[in-house]
């Protein structure tokens, strides 16, 4: 029921947000699931959902969707365990990359939070 509630607040202010709001035109799933995961780990309740809003689009402001998503593969890749995986915990042209999203998310948090 929570989650029902939390997936229709987030979808309304995705539609009520103006146009320019979201830099680069992330997929409003992937706007969704940030947002979602933002709340379950600072509170579900309306200041985090708009703290957690202004965190997306600060990192969506900072860093094209095409490097978001390549910086979220490569941190799902580092936590698969195995020898074929450890080249993305250890190739700094992979590790760069995911810096950058850290990087954007910091600069959100001090933005939002």
């Amino acid at each position: 029921m929570l989650r029902r509630w939390l997936l229709g607040t987030v979808m309304a202010l995705l539609f009520l947000a103006p146009q320019g709001t979201l830099a680069n035109d992330y997929p409003t799933p992937v706007v969704t699931d940030y947002v979602i995961g933002c709340m379950a780990s600072n509170g579900q309740n309306q200041d985090m959902l708009r703290r957690c809003a202004c965190s997306i689009d600060t990192v969506a402001s900072i860093m094209p969707y095409q490097t978001y998503e390549k910086a979220d593969t490569i941190m799902r890749m580092q936590q698969v365990t195995g020898e074929m995986t450890g080249m993305f915990r250890e190739m700094k042209m992979l590790t760069d990359i995911v810096k950058q999203l850290r990087l954007a998310q910091i600069e959100a948090d001090f933005r939002c939070f």
